[in-house]
């Protein structure tokens, strides 16, 4: 491509960067921990018994106590089995959620508030869901932009794959570390901005597929992606999910069941759906669908549909690296955090080149490490009050925004130090509410990787703050004769 090309890429890239600097980084962040929302789910309750499977009759016991128990009327009703993601049985409404221990006695309503306000950050930015998924869909499309008009930009793709300069002011390792990071993982993040963007589009999509092919027919074109709901007699009495469930180790002994839907509940039209894993697919489930009775329907087709259906089902798993176990959640964190950090870093060579404006650099790393500190005041809080965690991660940044501004020693080194100590904080705390639960699996397969943020944080930090005091020793050096001379 010829230079004006190029440099007009490298502009766009610059400026969208820029402006949206603050909205891409929450949303990069946030998905990135995200990866882990149900390992979240769990730390959320570490007290609550686990277990690898579970029998027909007590998840029949379990529901039928969550039922006298929660009479209220309710469209579905829920059991997410402890072959899925969490191991931990669950019977719901469309209302409340109750954890079942092995003899399918009710032990404590599910709260996952915290879980549930980081998933909202990413998917929504915490605005209302119908348009704040369309911003954030957008901002998916945002990525997608950057990242290609990154490589048409750069100049040397090929001799300086592998490049990462040191020395002089660190601008150009800056730099480096920069494109590295859009180049090494630039198709994981087309893939992202792609499939995060699709969530925010799927209804424009709707509406243009069902105008150009279907009549405007919305249904029609939603019965192409979903499976109708079956056609049955009129059903009536209590769904036999123990029944049902009992027949997976028949109808599907490779697959794990994740969870089991019964849809319109006390209706004539009532049937229970389980929807299960299968193995070496991309795809979300395959549902096996039972009438009331307990007896079997049949496959909503998903696993061996067209493969724009498959594909549309996969669109949760391709996301969030929820396919491979620990093992794509690790890869995805990682890759998740070099998106992040593009983020940052691109940011940052901007800063430098205009030379470091401080209340402009200030501001944005009190985004930064602000917004990692203000997670974790959001999950202490939740832990002691029951008010909007919204409310609280949103005030915490805008009290880092007032002392950003009020206090000129806010800087880079501090904030990571007050990012360090928040997270700190949080797990002193975590161990004084949970007490011995705090050592079990689910608390520590979070709880170490945030005791490791804390170190890293800490001498991080420690090496900036001395690169700043002899950087101040230099400024404050008196200058020699023959530069007073040549002044």
């Amino acid at each position: 491509m010829d230079k004006t090309t190029k440099q007009n890429a490298l502009n766009a890239h610059n400026w969208v960067g820029v402006f949206l600097s603050v909205l891409l980084f929450l949303v990069c962040l946030s998905g990135t921990v995200a990866v882990f929302h149900l390992e979240f789910e769990r730390w959320e309750q570490p007290h609550i018994q686990e277990m690898d499977n579970v029998s027909p009759q007590v998840i029949e016991k379990a529901m039928d106590t969550f039922l006298a128990q929660n009479p209220e009327e309710s469209h579905h009703l829920y059991v997410v089995f402890p072959t899925s993601d969490i191991p931990r049985l669950v019977v719901e409404n469309d209302h409340k959620a109750y954890f079942a221990d092995q003899e399918g006695n009710l032990l404590e309503e599910e709260s996952v508030s915290f879980t549930q306000m980081l998933v909202d950050l990413h998917l929504y930015l915490n605005l209302p869901q119908s348009w704040g998924m369309i911003l954030v869909s957008a901002l998916g499309a945002i990525i997608c932009t950057l990242v290609i008009t990154g490589i048409i930009a750069h100049k040397r793709m090929s001799k300086d794959a592998f490049k990462l300069r040191r020395g002089g002011n660190g601008q150009q390792a800056q730099i480096d570390l920069h494109n590295r990071f859009g180049l090494w993982a630039a198709p994981f993040h087309l893939m992202i901005g792609i499939t995060g963007a699709y969530f925010g589009m799927a209804g424009i999509i709707l509406v243009t597929v069902a105008t150009l092919n279907y009549n405007g027919d919305r249904d029609a074109v939603v019965n192409q992606i979903f499976t109708p709901d079956p056609v049955l007699a009129p059903q009536e009495g209590k769904p036999a999910i123990g029944k049902a469930f009992a027949q997976m180790e028949t109808l599907a002994p490779e697959k794990s069941p994740i969870f089991l839907t019964v849809h319109e509940v006390g209706e004539p039209e009532q049937f229970i759906e389980i929807y299960a894993k299968a193995p070496n697919r991309m795809i979300y489930a395959e549902g096996y669908r039972f009438d009331t009775a307990g007896n079997f329907v049949g496959v909503a087709g998903y696993e061996f549909g067209e493969w724009g259906k498959q594909l549309v089902w996969a669109m949760y798993r391709l996301h969030f690296g929820d396919f491979a176990g620990m093992t794509s959640k690790w890869l995805y964190f990682v890759l998740g955090v070099m998106l992040t950090m593009l983020c940052v870093s691109g940011m940052e060579v901007w800063l430098s080149k205009k030379a470091h404006p401080p209340l402009a650099s200030r501001l944005w790393y009190s985004v930064v490490w602000g917004s990692v500190s203000a997670l974790a005041l959001t999950a202490i809080a939740d832990m002691f009050i029951s008010g909007s965690l919204i409310a609280v991660f949103w005030c915490v940044m805008a009290v880092n925004t007032v002392l950003t501004v009020v206090f000129k020693r806010m800087t880079k080194p501090v904030w990571l130090l007050i990012s360090g100590f928040s997270v700190l904080l949080l797990l002193t705390l975590y161990v004084v509410v949970h007490g011995e639960a705090s050592l079990n699996v689910a608390s520590l397969q979070l709880n170490i990787p945030m005791l490791a943020y804390v170190v890293w944080s800490v001498l991080r930090a420690n090496t900036l703050l001395k690169r700043e005091g002899m950087q101040n020793d230099i400024n404050l050096q008196p200058s020699s004769p023959a530069r007073e001379t040549t002044a």
